[in-house]
């Protein structure tokens, strides 16, 4: 049996949705330090053929504030705005009508905690798939915050009762996987694979979108087979 642990980001890329299938239990890590200008909060879509970033606005964010005490700031650029500009980058793509009901589910009772609004967005959309996960906070386990991270992947882990860890990819210039090893955890990372699919009229793929764009373009199953996509090494 294995874990992954990650920040819980809003509406994430596939490969985030990759290390959910990757693992048995997957944890959001949501009572550590929120990093302004990261990936919690912001993702890209495709917009008429371009790049474009859009960002969760915050209430009076600082970088003293966990992930957990990081409240949205809904008014009128949030959800009013942002949903608008969904509409008008996907309201032609065949799967627009039920992500754009899916998404509505996300925000419709207004989580106060960006950690609870972004962890909200990748399991109703693992729910969407008609996938089934064992989800968890952080904040809501035994094993809290230790000044040694690895340590604390280690003990969470232990605490589910498994011994495999799964990492993102960019995690190997910081962990080891002879000291996880020497805990009796064996360590993993999650290498993602990003396929093109169809976008549109998109003459050039644009890779690593948020999860909106592939489930804009293509259906549940094809999305499913697209999360098997990776490598562990």
């Amino acid at each position: 049996m294995s874990v992954a642990i990650m920040q819980p980001y809003f509406f994430p890329y596939l490969g985030y949705f990759q290390l959910v299938q990757a693992a048995d239990h997957f944890v959001f890590y949501d009572d550590v330090m929120f990093i302004k200008k990261g990936w919690i909060n912001r993702n890209r879509i495709l917009m008429h053929g371009n790049d474009f970033l859009f960002s969760i606005p915050l209430e009076k964010q600082s970088q003293h504030k966990s992930i957990r005490q990081s409240t949205v700031a809904y008014g009128t650029e949030f959800p009013s705005k942002w949903l608008q500009q969904i509409e008008s980058a996907y309201k032609k793509a065949p799967h627009f009508q039920e992500v754009l009901e899916l998404i509505h589910r996300v925000i419709q009772e207004n989580p106060v905690s960006i950690a609870d609004l972004a962890a909200k967005s990748v399991m109703e959309t693992w729910a969407y798939l008609g996938l089934k996960q064992k989800f968890y906070m952080s904040s809501e386990l035994k094993t809290k915050p230790d000044v040694d991270r690895a340590l604390r992947l280690i003990h969470i882990t232990q605490e589910l009762g498994d011994s495999h860890y799964i990492n993102a990819v960019n995690g190997q210039s910081l962990y080891d996987k002879l000291f996880f090893a020497a805990q009796g955890v064996q360590l993993d990372f999650l290498s993602p694979k990003l396929q093109p699919y169809p976008q549109g009229n998109q003459s050039e793929f644009m890779a690593g979108l948020s999860m909106i764009d592939v489930l804009m373009w293509n259906s549940r199953e094809e999305v499913i087979q697209q999360l098997k996509n990776f490598d562990l090494i």
